[in-house]
């Protein structure tokens, strides 16, 4: 009796064993599905419609018992059979796993684990007892097989009495039945049709196999169900894809970190202290403090935000900083004063001695030299007010005080005289206040000091590190399309351009610099901006798709650690049917699909030691080669059995 292909679950640890047992069952025409667990057991089992399961009872990853009565509880029809080095002891099964189980002795013999599958498929269940002892190598051939399969469980005396009497009984029938043949009396098929005219049923068709091509290398045949058996045929459609052309190349990922942009950072110094008792910070700049209740006012701090218009008085430029006291600032001031004062009186002199006919041309030169000094020295005082930072508004003041005391005849304001050493420091730009290194009453002796560090954080200069063998294909990028997105955490993705690429390589990391500029958003919740300095991330790069690759999904290529596997249809007009494993080159692998490399290769790139493993040589993979998605594995285990059988055969003719 012939059984039609079937899937059948191989489930056990060891993946060699499983590998030989999936042979043996393509030489019986059935297809296996190897599971090295009872969790990939329990989904192949929903998944690929598996008729018969083969257990092997050293299976530790939850033992076979376990998991045949899983199988039994989800799959109450589904025959199973255990491969065993010892006869299970019925007393030790518990109830789930009583009735509808075979046994076969291992090593294996194909004979037995054949009659065994028959015995799985075709017998009844109500013949079937709860423990079903181990199968020999082969039954007795003088009887039917049938009685044979019963005969060789254990039964009880007067089951086997019984089966005793049914087989003398049985052998009687037979005895008659060739008399009656041979006397007439039962026609048989060459003899003519039955009297009654019932037609002779036909014989089962034998079990289409998946056979190698002769006249194409390394091709299968793949009848329909086997095809269907595999899912590579289904309800809507077949699991077959054209390779095509890559939409979108690999993401160049490099490692980098944020810092302040050097063009947006502020250091605030006192440029006006030259001596160490000309600079005292008398008042720092105050703030809501927000915190308290009712609101107060606190001293400016790191981490406040700062203006370019003071938000409390528009009119004045920017936040208040700090107030320092500096007498140079003071004296400065008074000096100009005075200049002013003095080049009132100088062209005064100067236009009297003109209008006299008596006064010497020396005294006039004189003047004249006298008038061009006062000009030179209000020049040079208002340049280095200006350069201390004086603003353009105490400078105006000055010089509105000066012309106050020409209507004084050149006496000072003792109180104006007082303030003139007062300079306010106010935010040059938005920002943020980095660092505070002064205190109330501090005085100032070193101008190179930073009373305060501002940074205007609404954009960040990232730098990151290319990979040398990188280089080109990023330099290949035209300008438009240097862009990255920049990811850290607790941020979105930020998208920003590609700056420059630097000429110099680390010699110990292999990197180059790469450089650019990123928004930086604000935080919603805290309105202060998200990302700060020296901050990891990780910019990535979309890289034009290389010319001479295609793409084909993940699930196509098989991968053994020396070689990569696709199946090609080669003619799915005429011979939908035949599938070329071919070996491929991979270039770049993603999450959901591979790029292979789709222009000619050398002749042969095997070295000599992948031609000794019988490796295939490389082969191109071309745009519209439609490649298999499923089955691969299983295909690729059958092809190379067939192929070593065929060897073997090819070995022995010539000998």
């Amino acid at each position: 009796m012939s059984i039609e292909p079937i899937t059948v679950l191989v489930a056990g640890e060891d993946t060699a064993f499983g590998q030989v047992l999936a042979r043996v069952l393509g030489r019986l025409g059935h297809i296996a599905v190897h599971a090295p667990d009872a969790a990939s057991a329990l989904k192949l089992a929903d998944d690929k419609a598996v008729r018969l399961a083969l257990l092997d009872a050293g299976h530790r990853k939850g033992s076979s018992l376990a998991l045949a009565a899983n199988l039994r509880e989800r799959f109450p029809n589904l025959p199973v059979i255990w491969l065993t080095d010892d006869p299970l002891d019925e007393s030790k099964l518990p109830a789930s796993c009583q009735g509808g189980f075979l046994q076969v002795r291992k090593p294996i013999n194909l004979g037995s684990l054949g009659e065994a599958i028959e015995t799985a498929l075709v017998a009844p269940a109500e013949l079937t007892s709860p423990v079903r002892s181990t199968l020999p190598a082969a039954s007795a051939r003088s009887q039917s097989k049938w009685i044979a399969k019963i005969r060789e469980f254990p039964m009880r005396a007067s089951l086997q009495r019984l089966l005793k009497i049914a087989g003398g009984v049985f052998l009687a029938i037979v005895v008659l039945t060739v008399v009656a043949i041979f006397m007439g009396a039962i026609p048989l098929d060459w003899r003519g049709a039955p009297a009654n005219g019932a037609q002779p049923q036909p014989p089962k068709p034998e079990p289409v196999k998946v056979k190698l091509v002769d006249d194409q290398p390394h091709t299968l045949s793949v009848p329909e169900d086997v095809r269907k058996a595999l899912g590579i045929t289904t309800a809507k459609g077949e699991m077959i894809v054209e390779a095509k052309k890559p939409a979108k190349g690999k993401a160049l990922v490099m490692p980098g970190s944020t810092a302040l942009d050097p063009t947006h950072l502020y250091r605030i110094r006192a440029r006006f202290a030259p001596s160490p008792s000309s600079a005292e910070c008398i008042e720092l700049g105050k703030v809501r403090d927000n915190s308290k209740v009712p609101t107060e006012y606190r001293e400016i701090r790191s981490g406040d935000r700062v203006y370019k218009e003071d938000p409390q008085d528009p009119k004045k430029r920017g936040t208040l900083l700090c107030v320092f006291f500096s007498v140079d600032v003071g004296n400065m001031k008074n000096n100009l004063i005075d200049a002013i004062f003095q080049l009132e009186l100088d062209e005064e002199i100067l236009k009297k001695a003109k209008a006299s006919d008596a006064v010497p041309e020396a005294f006039i030169l004189n003047a004249e030299k006298s008038v061009r000094s006062d000009i030179n020295t209000i020049n040079k005082t208002v340049a280095t007010l200006e350069a201390w930072g004086i603003s353009k508004e105490d400078i105006q003041a000055v010089r509105d005080e000066a012309e106050e005391v020409k209507k004084r005849k050149g006496k000072h304001d003792k109180e104006k005289d007082a303030r003139w050493g007062r300079v306010e420091i106010r935010a040059p730009d938005d920002g943020i206040i980095l660092e505070r290194n002064l205190a109330l009453k501090e005085v100032v002796v070193d101008n190179t000091t930073n009373c305060f560090q501002i940074a205007k954080l609404d954009k960040l200069f990232v730098t990151a590190y290319c990979p040398e063998d990188d280089l080109p294909s990023l330099e290949a990028l035209p300008t438009e399309k240097r862009q990255w997105t920049i990811e850290t955490v607790g941020s979105p993705p930020i998208k920003g351009v590609i700056d420059d690429i630097s000429y110099l390589i680390d010699p110990n990391q292999h990197t180059a610099v790469i450089k650019g500029h990123i928004d930086n958003p604000i935080n919603p919740k805290t309105g202060l901006p998200l990302l700060r300095g020296t901050q990891f991330i990780r910019a990535t790069v979309e890289l034009d798709a290389p010319e001479d690759v295609v793409e084909i999904p993940v699930d196509a290529l098989v991968d053994d650690g020396l070689q990569c596997i696709v199946f090609v249809q080669t003619d799915p007009q005429g011979r939908p049917d035949r599938f070329t494993m071919r070996r491929v080159d991979v270039t770049a692998r993603f999450e959901k699909s591979i790029f292979v490399r789709s222009k000619l290769f050398a002749k042969d790139e095997r070295t000599q030691e992948e031609k000794d493993l019988g490796m295939l040589p490389k082969e191109p993979l071309k745009l519209g080669d439609r490649v298999l998605t499923t089955g691969v594995g299983e295909l690729k285990a059958e092809l190379l059995e067939q192929e070593s059988e065929q060897g073997k055969d090819k070995k022995k003719d010539e000998k």
